[in-house]
């Protein structure tokens, strides 16, 4: 946890003390650990780990370098805090992520707003950047990600429900080692592929249906992401026309993805050949996201987008086209921005056609 706590104190902000992090995801940035109510990092003292009683003892044996306390049934933690750290306008605390309630709380116990600032867009542009070992992970989870799409290519054909597809393609990555899905499995047929995050009906897959099958594997609790759209049969024209327009946007917008490029630039360059080819009011989500501990995180690829690209990003490129009663199509990748372009992370096949005869 060393290097990204030193990471995280050259960017403490001004007047502040200590840093308390409570999104859990943040936590396991900064600890490795799973399980952990709070982390207070300190930019002169000592750094504190407020653990369940459930979680305490693992805590001691598995984090370094960190003082863990135990946090009693019914024990404000917030208080807890609160009681071992200085907080004053001069030495306020920064926050990461907090809710109302607590935030309101925590104002309550430390004496005023004065003394606490919020600095979730610290730790999110620390999360963004990927060290090496974070894009081996992720590498590593894109890999089984291959596998569970090259499985989908084999399973599914006319007659096969969604859900069998689901057990299929997660067996196939547990197999190979991912420690989990990434988030819950989509796969989704005939015109309900006209919703983006269609929930699976556990519908028969009908002759001529499009599938679309959007999945993830988790390696040491990094995450990859990865779609393809495949026919059930025969492919009508309509269908390949659409399939050639998303490839096409997606190939022009990964070869843009580079270090120093705003991340809205690359959104507008699929968004734009989507809308030339008839297309502009069928693609209705951002263009992809950032991805690593969470499956959404920092950089946001779309058309309000602030982020610029960076060395160590890892996104998602995933346009696609959603025409209710007919259905849709996604290609999606996760992408490496490296000092001179990209790295595709995930090198699934591009096609239609299944491998069913």
């Amino acid at each position: 946890m060393d290097h990204k706590v030193l990471k995280l104190k050259d960017q403490f902000p001004q007047n502040t003390g200590n840093f308390l992090i409570l999104n859990s995801s943040n936590i396991m940035y900064f600890t490795g650990f799973s399980g952990a109510t709070a982390l207070v990092v300190s930019r002169v003292g000592e750094n504190i780990l407020y653990v369940s009683e459930t979680n305490f003892e693992q805590a001691k044996h598995e984090v370094k370098n960190v003082r863990v306390e135990r946090v009693i049934r019914g024990e404000s933690v917030f208080k807890k805090i609160c009681q071992d750290v200085e907080i004053s306008v001069k030495n306020r605390l920064a926050i990461d992520v907090i809710s109302v309630e607590g935030w309101k709380f925590l104002v309550k116990i430390v004496g005023g707003e004065d003394n606490l600032v919020l600095s979730g867009d610290v730790v999110r542009g620390l999360r963004a950047v990927k060290t090496s070992d974070e894009v081996e992970c992720i590498r590593e989870a894109c890999r089984i990600a291959d596998v569970g799409i090259s499985t989908a290519y084999e399973v599914v054909e006319p007659g096969v429900s969604e859900q069998e597809v689901i057990a299929e393609v997660e067996y196939a990555m547990r197999k190979q080692g991912s420690s989990g899905v990434a988030f819950d499995t989509i796969v989704v047929s005939g015109a309900n592929c006209a919703f983006p995050h269609g929930a699976c009906k556990r519908q028969i897959i009908k002759d001529g249906d499009l599938v679309v099958v959007d999945l993830g594997a988790t390696v040491g609790n990094y995450r990859s992401d990865i779609t393809r759209t495949v026919v059930a049969g025969k492919i009508s024209s309509k269908q390949q026309e659409i399939f050639d327009v998303v490839k096409v946007a997606q190939d022009l917008a990964v070869k843009a993805v580079s270090e120093g490029v705003k991340a809205v630039d690359v959104d507008a360059v699929a968004r734009s050949f989507i809308g030339r080819a008839g297309f502009r009011d069928y693609f209705v989500h951002n263009l992809g996201h950032g991805v690593g501990l969470d499956i959404h995180e920092a950089p946001m690829l779309s058309p309000d987008s602030k982020d610029i690209l960076k060395e160590g990003n890892v996104v998602t490129v995933e346009p696609g086209v959603y025409i209710v009663g007919f259905g849709g199509i996604r290609i999606e990748d996760t992408i490496c921005v490296t000092k001179h372009g990209y790295e595709k992370l995930t090198n699934s096949a591009y096609t239609l056609q299944t491998n069913q005869k």
